[in-house]
């Protein structure tokens, strides 16, 4: 499997809190069901169900005409010898839980750096959430830890988090390839932790994600969106990229390696496809756009 790439280039490797927080305005018109809905339709040209908040039960009342009969309350009708209903009120607010992968070998690329679009990407996500009354909260995985954002419903509460997502960007330092199975292990401990009809959002390049099995279960569970950071490099590698790592080896460019270079891209994005199917939204955003300059695919 291949893990990444040791090509430096003139490109912005970091992200400043201020920045992250002038993104706010970007996400004025940005709607997260809308979202779903659009990069479903992107990927297969159909039409998904919009995720929405949960239901929660409020009271049981006689049945009246209309009523969903599919809610009706089988013991206290027998009961009572007449229809009864359960009623459920939409929750106030969905937790909109948020995995953003900050590896170091996201911070290398042509175009830019995956490390900063992820943080770009998660700053107006959670800023859409918090807009539409959401509450946010998430995983931010690094080489180095792992770190839990428990659920904000303000502003202020968001901006540690953001903080967090500016300050790793700006000390990601040296490459280290990722351990095999490390992505695998961050997503199955941050599965363990999500609250009950969360909205999941995983911001990654996936180098060095298997684990389908695991997609398959947030896809039957949750509402899903898995954004997929691209480069130009991930899918053509040029003679004179210098040294990559491949398996946690440093390896020279030759045609071999730059066909297994792409064919392992395409067989990694086919396989996230595959994963969510036609239930969960796939959404591929490229370093060459930039994340303020895809704003046009959010809205």
């Amino acid at each position: 499997m291949i893990d990444g790439i040791d090509v430096k280039k003139t490109v912005a490797l970091d992200v400043t809190l201020s920045q992250l927080h002038a993104l706010r305005s970007h996400a004025k018109a940005l709607h997260l069901n809308a979202l779903l809905k659009k990069s479903r339709q992107a990927t297969d040209g159909r039409v998904g169900v919009a995720a929405g908040r949960g239901l929660a039960f409020r009271e049981v009342r006689s049945y009246q005409a209309g009523d969903d009969l599919r809610h009706l309350d089988w013991k206290v009708t027998a009961r009572r010898g007449e229809p009864y209903t359960r009623i459920f009120h939409e929750e106030q607010q969905r937790p909109v839980m948020l995995f953003v992968d900050l590896a170091s070998q996201l911070q290398f690329g042509q175009a830019g750096s995956k490390a900063v679009l992820a943080a770009k990407i998660a700053a107006v996500l959670g800023w859409a959430a918090l807009q539409d009354k959401d509450c946010v909260g998430g995983w931010i995985e690094t080489d180095q830890q792992s770190i839990w954002q428990p659920l904000v419903q303000q502003a202020r509460g968001f901006s540690p988090f953001l903080s967090r997502l500016a300050a790793i960007t700006q000390r990601l330092g040296e490459l280290k390839p990722r351990p095999a199975g490390h992505l695998d292990k961050a997503l199955e401990a941050f599965v363990r932790r999500l609250p009950k009809n969360s909205l999941v959002i995983i911001i990654s390049d996936w180098v060095g994600w298997t684990n389908s099995t695991l997609l398959k279960y947030l896809n039957q569970r949750y509402a899903l969106l898995l954004v997929h950071l691209i480069d130009p490099l991930d899918q053509n590698l040029p003679s004179n990229a210098g040294a990559v790592v491949v398996q946690g080896k440093v390896q020279h460019v030759t045609p071999a390696l730059q066909h297994a270079w792409q064919a392992a891209f395409l067989q990694r994005t086919a396989a996230l496809k595959a994963a969510v199917g036609q239930k969960a939204s796939y959404l591929p955003l490229s370093t060459a756009a930039d994340c303020v300059a895809a704003r046009g695919f959010f809205l």
